[in-house]
């Protein structure tokens, strides 16, 4: 079978279906997808991908993006939100916001973000315990 349809797996379960936005489209708006996005073009708006999002090297995308994994090799701007590991290439270039389980940079990145890391960026997940105060040494304020 091609790429466009799903194929069984070697356990029997089904391979998530692949997206694509091509190299030289431009797309504004919402798109969801609970597969897997590959992203080569230039995209303005809201993404939701269930599965892996791949970011090529010509890819520009400006918006909110919610998604399962991430790998960054092009521009991004706006929010991410990655369910599990954002992996940044060494061309990639990201500003905003971004909140994700696990990440992975490659030298010669470009960050210009607010990031939180961690099982505590996804409170709704992360078993609950008391909040204990944090003093940041930018301001010297107490925080919870």
């Amino acid at each position: 079978m091609g790429m466009w349809k799903k194929e069984p797996s070697t356990n029997g379960a089904y391979e998530k279906a692949l997206s694509l936005l091509g190299e030289g489209s431009h797309t504004k708006g919402e798109f969801s997808t609970p597969g897997n996005l590959r992203i080569e073009g230039t995209f303005h708006g809201r993404l939701r991908v269930g599965g892996r999002l791949v970011i090529a090297p010509s890819a520009e995308i400006t918006g909110s993006v919610h998604a399962g994994q991430v790998h960054i090799a092009g521009q991004f701007s706006g929010e991410l939100i990655v369910e599990e590991t954002v992996e940044i290439a060494s061309t990639a270039k990201l500003k905003g916001e971004l909140k994700a389980r696990r990440m992975e940079t490659q030298k010669g990145a470009s960050l210009e973000v607010r990031c939180w890391v961690g099982e505590e960026a996804f409170p709704s997940v992360t078993p609950t315990t008391e909040p204990q105060e944090l003093t940041t040494a930018a301001d010297g304020k107490n925080r919870r």
